[in-house]
């Protein structure tokens, strides 16, 4: 528990003046924290990722995660996604004469591994960019829900969520995350003010995030299982790699910005 505790404190102390400064800097921290998390993944599916591989696969996550302003810094271009369609052909052309320790299926988990972080990244750039209120919303109900659920799960849990998956989530620990999510939800969207989209119907939206968000731990509980591995990675102590600390900010991310447009 001590190691968990020091591991969460570190985290944070790195994490939060990016958060705060916003802008260039905390957009290219989420790409470094992209990165390792699409590095977390080839390792779990035995990709060697420190290499040309590795380089190739960043420019590709860099073209997805990146707001189009960002890219341009670096590179001027007016369709960034054209390099992501380059790095893919690529990684194909490498099956050709790495074959044996590079395949069509390694490809395949690297290009859908920058795509799947890579939009959930670039949504948590674009909320931050609408104003730090609104991205803090976001992390309040995912972390509101994480607390809710184990707390609930550990006190009153009996219903199995998802046994062959996870089985220590249970259905009561489900809803009591929602439930506590609901909770701070409402007390931040009356204390500040963030851009939510149809504030009246917030409470949907929160509710919805919660659900989405622990769907992603779960995926990724999923595939961990697969992979036969405990953590996706090492990076923070306790507290596992990239993908365990984003897996359920990643899935409510895609469901915060698909809200904004609708609403």
């Amino acid at each position: 528990m001590k190691i968990r505790i020091l591991g969460a404190l570190a985290a944070i102390a790195i994490f939060v003046p990016f958060l705060v400064a916003g802008g260039a800097w905390f957009a290219y921290f989420t790409l470094i924290l992209g990165v390792i998390g699409v590095y977390e993944l080839a390792k779990m599916k035995g990709i060697d990722f420190l290499g040309s591989i590795g380089v190739i696969t960043s420019f590709a996550l860099a073209s997805i995660l990146l707001p189009e302003n960002y890219v341009q810094i670096l590179v001027p271009m007016e369709a960034p996604q054209f390099i992501f369609y380059i790095c893919g052909i690529i990684l194909l052309t490498m099956t050709v004469y790495k074959h044996k320790s590079f395949n069509f299926v390694d490809a395949a988990v690297l290009m859908f591994g920058a795509l799947y972080v890579g939009f959930g990244f670039r949504f948590l750039i674009t909320m931050r960019d609408m104003g730090l209120a609104t991205l803090m919303y976001q992390l309040l109900v995912i972390w509101s829900t994480d607390t809710g659920a184990y707390f609930t799960g550990r006190f009153f849990g009996k219903t199995p969520l998802a046994p062959e998956v996870s089985p220590n989530k249970t259905i009561e620990g489900s809803i009591g995350g929602v439930v506590l999510a609901l909770i701070v939800s409402s007390i931040y969207i009356h204390l500040f003010n963030p851009i939510v989209g149809q504030v009246n119907h917030i409470w949907l939206l929160t509710i919805i995030m919660s659900i989405v968000g622990q769907y992603g731990d779960l995926v990724e509980s999923a595939y961990k299982r697969y992979f036969g591995v405990k953590d996706s990675g090492n990076l923070i102590p306790g507290h596992g790699g990239v993908l365990d600390r984003f897996d359920s900010m990643i899935f409510a991310s895609f469901t915060f910005m698909i809200w904004l447009n609708l609403f």
